[in-house]
């Protein structure tokens, strides 16, 4: 499982918007492609929900699933669906 750190996004003991943003957009998120990834949620400084929630949304289209919490305790905030593949009926002549 890869693990995000919040915190590696922001510079100090406080979270500036703009600068977290910058910080997600720019991010090569590829490294992410279909794994098992884990948003570590403890955290020394205060981080807003909507900060988890733009993370998220950079790993959704690519993350196999995304967990908040820490290693040892932590919930499936999203999990890609199987495609599955429809059945074909036999063709009747």
């Amino acid at each position: 499982m890869k693990i995000v750190d919040i915190k590696s996004f922001v510079d100090g003991d406080i979270l500036i918007e703009s600068e977290f943003l910058n910080k997600i957009e720019d991010y090569d998120w590829s490294q992410f492609q279909d794994e098992m990834v884990l948003i570590r949620g403890c955290s020394d400084i205060i981080i807003p929900t909507w900060a988890y929630m733009s993370v998220t949304a950079k790993l959704s289209g690519l993350a196999k699933n995304i967990r908040y919490g820490n290693e040892h305790s932590n919930i499936v905030v999203f999990r890609r669906s199987k495609t599955l593949t429809p059945k074909t009926p036999p063709i009747s002549s």
